[in-house]
C-alpha cells in the first residue's frame, strides 16, 4: 500500500525528487519481497530516478546495481523486464569514479543479457537486447554493441567470446544455471553458447570438463527434442576435442546413451 501511494506521488517531478531520500530504504524491499512488491518498488525507482539530476542519481547507482542483478533471473517476467530496463537507465546516470567502479558490474551482465534475449516473452527479450546494446556501448565494445542491436544471438555470442577471450571460462560457469531455466528457448541458447565457448577455450581442465558435462547430462531427458539432441552433440564434441585420447570420454558417452 505504501509503495502504491509513493508511485502515485512520484508522477510529478517535484515530488519525485523529494522521494529520492527514501530510495536507500526501498532498496531493501528488492531482496526478499514477493513479485508484487518488487514490481512496485522497481516502478518507483524508474519514476524517481527519471526525474533526478544525473549527479543525484549517480549517488545510488552502485548500490542499486548490486540489488538488480539477481532480479534478472526472477520467476516473475515483469520483475525481470523492469530490473533489466532499470539497469539500462542506471548506466546513463553513472559519472566520475563510479563509472570506473561500474565497469566490472556491467561486464558481469553481458552473458545473462545474451541468454535473456532468447526469452519467449518478447517484452523481456527486447529489454535484454536494448540493455545488452547499452552495456556494450558503456564498455566501449563497438562490435558487440553493433551486433547486439540486431538481436542475432549467434553473432552476439561469437562477438562476446572474441572481445573477452580471457573471460571465456567465466562465461561458461555463468551459463550453467541457465540449463535449468523454465523456458526452453533460454535452455537451448545456454547449451549452444556452452558448446561455442568451450570449443574456443583451447584447454579445459579435466575437472572443469567434468563439471560442464555433468550439467549437460540431465538435458538428455529434456522435454524438447532439439535440446536433447544439441546437448548430446555438445557433450560428444567437448569430450572428443578436449580429451581425444581419454577413456573417460568414452565412459561419459556410454553413460549418456
Amino acid at each position: 500500500m505504501v509503495l502504491t501511494g509513493l508511485n502515485t506521488l512520484s508522477k510529478t517531478p517535484e515530488m519525485a525528487r523529494k522521494l529520492a531520500v527514501l530510495l536507500p530504504d526501498i532498496l531493501e524491499t528488492l531482496t526478499d519481497a514477493n513479485a508484487n512488491v518488487k514490481t512496485k518498488a522497481l516502478v518507483l525507482f524508474i519514476s524517481v530516478m527519471g526525474h533526478m539530476e544525473r549527479e543525484e542519481a549517480n549517488l545510488i547507482s552502485l548500490s542499486l546495481a548490486e540489488k538488480l542483478l539477481p532480479l534478472f533471473d526472477d520467476e516473475c517476467s515483469r520483475v525481470r523486464e523492469l530490473s533489466i530496463r532499470l539497469f539500462q537507465d542506471m548506466m546513463k546516470t553513472v559519472v566520475g569514479r563510479n563509472k570506473k567502479k561500474m565497469l566490472k558490474t556491467v561486464q558481469s551482465v553481458l552473458l545473462p543479457l545474451l541468454l535473456h534475449t532468447n526469452e519467449e516473452i518478447e517484452s523481456v527479450a527486447k529489454a535484454s537486447r536494448d540493455t545488452l546494446h547499452a552495456s556494450a556501448k558503456f564498455l566501449g565494445l563497438r562490435r558487440l554493441s553493433s551486433v547486439a542491436k540486431t538481436g542475432q544471438t549467434p553473432l552476439i555470442g561469437e562477438c562476446l567470446i572474441t572481445h573477452r577471450r580471457s573471460r571465456v571460462e567465466e562465461y561458461l560457469l555463468q551459463s550453467l544455471p541457465y540449463l535449468k531455466d523454465p523456458q526452453a528457448t533460454v535452455r537451448e541458447e545456454a547449451v549452444r553458447f556452452i558448446g561455442l565457448a568451450a570449443r574456443r577455450q583451447s584447454i579445459l581442465s579435466q575437472e572443469r570438463l567434468w563439471h560442464i558435462c555433468d550439467a549437460l547430462l540431465p538435458l538428455g531427458k529434456d522435454t524438447e527434442l532439439s535440446i536433447r539432441s544439441l546437448a548430446a552433440k555438445t557433450i560428444s564434441v567437448l569430450t572428443i576435442e578436449q580429451s581425444p585420447t581419454s577413456r573417460w570420454s568414452l565412459r561419459s558417452l556410454c553413460c549418456w546413451l
